[in-house]
């Protein structure tokens, strides 16, 4: 990784008051480069919540000075911390009218929906922050990698979220990120780390049976449909 910067702090400053749960200055930082680092036109964020996290992709994409876009997913129209607001609506706080208008929102939707949106192996970087109990992450994961090129990174925040904040007891980012045999990069201004990202492996299939594998390995801390254990699991 290159020398860390600050920029994205100029932005993450425009945050407003009432986005509640979102990500850290610092989480903020490692977003930024590793947005800003991508090689892609699109970017696409599971899990939209207040918006904030979508501001700081859509001003490291803007800063790149080419064509690009945001499409960001999100199972709720309202932002769960509180639902007199719409989801994403930091972002139109913190974005000029010209970056908002680059910014697709997709509510509701679910990572499911990337797959229709995006055909296969056309994406170079997602951002994944949505439902954090095991094993929504993996399925998540499992649900955008078709449409997952070689060599995409896919950043996760709350990495280490059962030790950073011992009130939030859920482990399934951690199970996932911990358990992946892949290349990996993580914040390096805190310690433990809670964000992180991987890089998509050559061979997608035997990647695919890792998360599958990080699935069955843990007791699930909440119950998924059938349908979508199904369609993901490939049962």
């Amino acid at each position: 990784m290159g020398s860390r910067n600050s920029s994205s702090d100029p932005v993450y400053d425009r945050r407003p008051t009432w986005a509640k749960g979102s990500i850290s200055r610092s989480d903020a930082r490692f977003l930024y480069e590793r947005a800003l680092q991508a090689n892609d036109e699109v970017l696409v964020e599971v899990g939209t919540a207040s918006g904030v996290s979508t501001a700081v992709l859509c001003s490291a994409a803007d800063e790149r000075g080419t064509s690009y876009a945001v499409a960001t997913y999100d199972i709720s129209p309202t932002f769960y911390g509180d639902r007199r607001r719409k989801t994403g609506a930091a972002a139109h706080e913190m974005l000029s009218a010209e970056q908002v208008a680059q910014v697709r929102f997709r509510n509701p939707a679910t990572a499911l929906d990337v797959g229709n949106d995006f055909p296969e192996d056309s994406l170079g970087f997602v951002f994944i922050d949505a439902a954090h109990k095991h094993p929504w992450p993996s399925l998540d994961l499992l649900a955008v990698l078709p449409s997952l090129r070689m060599g995409a990174e896919v950043v996760f925040h709350d990495i280490n979220l059962p030790i950073v904040n011992p009130d939030w007891q859920a482990w399934g980012v951690k199970y996932l990120y911990d358990e992946l045999d892949a290349e990996k990069q993580a914040d390096s201004e805190t310690d433990p780390p809670n964000i992180g990202s991987i890089v998509i492996p050559s061979d997608k299939e035997a990647f695919r049976r890792q998360v599958l594998e990080t699935v069955a390995a843990h007791d699930h801390e909440v119950e998924v449909p059938a349908p979508t254990l199904s369609t993901l699991l490939g049962a």
